[in-house]
């Protein structure tokens, strides 16, 4: 190996370009068969691994030992080294060089130390570091020096990055150990005036220590349109004159020549050139670092092309945002036809390839879900199980990259996958997918998180009631209802002001429906007390939930206060005149207060007022399913069992009423009361063959009717509807699980 050479770039002031200069110059060496160990001795500023973040595979330098690492161990192992050459077998630096994974590059290499693991120590060793004290008492030059013979030994180009201004490590790095020195400035008096005196006191230096003269390259960088700046070229030639034994014109050519104009983008990121410009692009940054590399070794630099493919798949892991995002978010807007192809194409890649960058992943599974749960029909259910199976397994290896970052938006993707198999009609899977958003929110624990981890609960809670479980869906309504009184209404997101009061709704509803009463009351008059506290919006959704809240209450109180009725529906009235500005909302709380008023009549055996009540309830109004469901209970408890079995029939026939446990175990008291039982399995059986979402929550109760049926009706239900009956079980099943 032919003598190695210790460039040092160095800048007066931060800002000069310096770090982007050393990089790039690095690139070039190394791509033309270099030998290249580039070092970060800019102790309190360090930068330089963030130009060589795509190839390092400690990008963010949180576990890998540098510069400041390796002196702290050498002065602490010191005092028990007496023999001065095993003094300095920490100078050896191979076990701290990091390798850059660059592409295909010939006989060169591009190696790096950084300046020290970027821990919470890091500060603290910097900080106490004394320079004075280590080159006095610690034989520091000594140690500086062997470390770079050991460096010299084994690259062709050492590059070093100097701390600015003019501390004791800036000296070590522009005076004792360089063979040449690059300048990095910018054209305004500070710069030129501060680069100036140092490189005069360099010079000065170098000579009072008998070392030998160093070359010298300054590079104007950051400069916009050169006609604008030949007052500021002429004045930094003049200052160099003490400096460079050239004339003025002279130094003003190599001053012209050197310059690096100002490239917007390199402001924005730490980006080599190599990854923005092309190789044969004059005038470009890639054009002058090679050019800046040949006048500093002398040798013939070329521009190397590297594969723009490679190229583009390295910049992505450094990238603020990866590009691709920006053509995802662009695809994600259009219809179904006209994306879900290129998503695919990106979900089979991401699968294949290592080392993707976790914001990426994370924007694809959001886009992949996304079109899983679109419900336009265009995307086939196997094609969007398929995106939906792509998207949890890419959201989740986001997650375990960056847990800290990615937590939420694992949660968000989890619970969109929970109500695409939901409405699939696969609630076991569903239920799983929401426990671990749960489990997620639960985690962050800011008041955002538990407000979202009550929309999670609301939704497993829906998902039990489907399954059948009462108990385990009142359960989970009481925690939501507790995490809203914990958070309290202040902390919630504009506009959700009224979720506690919904909380405590949905609570009263599940617990009438399991026949608690006494808890439906404390349940709905906690929701009414909330509602008076609150300022809710105009907007659709609120005013529906302040109709199911009053109704509620009139339903519950219909059963539960018999002395107080009237004066409970009087008030609600009042509410619904305060809380609805829509006259079709009021209309809809006063209809519900005549249908309170027909059950607690019903209730006390006046069914006849019942009746009558609900006939004076406009026309529109009586054909509702609603209406007709009450009219159904009271023609039932009136003894007129057929006329509201065929009633409820036509009904679910109609499709005016969703087949829901309630509704067929209504059906079949009222079948069996008439000596029609049977009959309950025509009209599932009826259902279950359209198989909808509806119907599918259904089969565990079919399962058990069946069980608890079948020697009652064998001799009455026919060979062929039991066989298929039997059959249509295990169909049907398999599409809840």
């Amino acid at each position: 190996m032919s003598r190695s050479q210790v460039t040092t770039f160095y800048s007066y002031k931060g800002g000069s370009g310096r770090s982007m200069t050393l990089a790039n110059v690095a690139w070039a060496l190394a791509t033309n068969d270099n030998k290249v160990l580039a070092i970060d001795w800019d102790l309190e500023a360090p930068g330089l691994h963030r130009y060589f973040h795509p190839f390092l595979s400690d990008p963010d330098q949180s576990s890998s030992s540098g510069l400041i690492d390796r002196i702290w161990d050498y002065v602490q192992q010191l005092p028990t080294e007496s023999d001065r050459k095993s003094r300095f077998k920490l100078a050896d630096c191979s076990d701290i060089v990091q390798k850059l994974e660059m592409p295909s590059i010939g006989e060169g290499c591009l190696h790096f130390i950084g300046s020290g693991r970027q821990d919470e120590q890091y500060s603290e060793k910097v900080g106490g570091l004394d320079w004075n004290g280590f080159y006095q008492r610690f034989d520091g030059e000594a140690f500086i020096n062997a470390l770079m013979k050991w460096a010299r030994g084994k690259y062709t180009h050492i590059l070093i990055d100097s701390r600015t201004g003019v501390a004791d490590t800036a000296g070590i790095c522009t005076t004792q150990i360089p063979d040449s020195l690059v300048l990095c400035l910018v054209y305004n008096r500070q710069s030129i005036e501060g680069s100036a005196a140092v490189a005069q006191s360099i010079k000065a230096s170098r000579r009072q220590s008998q070392k030998s003269a160093l070359k010298m390259f300054f590079v104007p960088c950051r400069v916009e349109e050169r006609s604008t700046v030949e007052a500021a070229r002429r004045h930094t030639a003049k200052r160099l004159l003490s400096v460079i034994d050239q004339d003025l014109s002279r130094i003003a050519h190599h001053l012209r020549r050197a310059e690096v104009r100002n490239y917007p983008w390199c402001a924005f990121e730490e980006k080599l050139a190599v990854f923005e410009e092309l190789p044969d692009e004059r005038g470009s940054l890639l054009d002058a670092m090679h050019d800046l590399a040949h006048r500093i070794t002398g040798e013939a630099i070329k521009i190397k092309p590297i594969d723009p493919e490679i190229l583009g798949s390295l910049w992505r892991r450094a990238a603020f945002d990866d590009p691709r995002i920006f053509d995802l978010q662009a695809i994600t807007e259009q219809s179904v036809p006209d994306g879900w192809k290129q998503v695919q194409f990106w979900l089979d890649s991401a699968r294949e390839t290592e080392g993707e960058r976790s914001d990426w992943l994370m924007a694809l599974a959001e886009a992949a879900v996304a079109y899983a749960c679109r419900r336009d029909g265009r995307l086939s259910q196997k094609t969007a199980a398929t995106f939906a199976e792509s998207a949890v397994h890419l959201a989740r290896e986001s997650y375990q990259a960056e847990p800290g970052s990615y937590g939420p938006r694992l949660a968000l993707v989890l619970e969109d996958l929970a109500g695409f198999w939901q409405r699939a009609g696969k609630l076991k899977a569903a239920l799983d997918y929401v426990l671990e958003a749960e489990q997620l929110w639960r985690m962050a624990g800011d008041p955002i998180s538990r407000w979202r981890l009550t929309r999670a609960l609301e939704r497993r809670a829906d998902i039990f009631d489907r399954l059948g479980e009462a108990e385990a869906t009142i359960q989970t309504y009481q925690e939501m209802t507790e995490i809203f009184r914990s958070i309290g209404r202040r902390t919630l997101p504009i506009g959700n002001e009224l979720e506690p009061a919904r909380a405590q709704r949905l609570l009263a509803s599940k617990l009438m429906e399991f026949g608690d009463w006494p808890s439906a009351q404390d349940a709905i008059t906690a929701a009414i007390q909330l509602l008076a506290h609150t300022s809710p919006s105009g907007r659709d959704r609120d005013v529906a939930e302040i109709v199911n809240i009053l109704t509620t209450r009139l339903k519950i109180a219909a059963q539960t206060e018999e002395d107080t009725f009237d004066k409970i529906g009087h008030a609600v009235v009042v509410m619904a005149n305060r809380y609805l500005q829509s006259e079709n909302a009021r209309e809809t709380v006063v209809s519900e207060l005549f249908l309170a008023q027909a059950s607690f009549l019903a209730q006390r055996g006046a069914f006849d007022e019942a009746l009558s009540r609900i006939d004076s309830l406009p026309a529109e109004i009586c054909q509702r399913p609603r209406v007709l469901l009450e009219r159904t209970e009271i023609l039932k408890n009136m003894g007129r069992e057929a006329e509201a079995s065929n009633l409820l029939l036509e009904l679910i026939d109609q499709g005016d009423v969703p087949l829901t446990t309630e509704v067929v175990e209504q059906l079949r008291q009222l079948l069996n009361a008439i000596g029609h039982g049977e009959q309950i399995y025509d009209v599932l059986l009826s259902a279950f063959r359209k198989a909808d979402d509806r119907t599918r929550s259904l089969v565990p109760l079919l399962e058990r009717y069946f069980q608890k049926a079948t020697n009652d009706f064998e001799h009455k239900v026919g060979a062929e509807d039991l066989s298929a009956f039997v059959a249509l079980l295990p169909a049907l099943q398999q599409k809840t699980d």
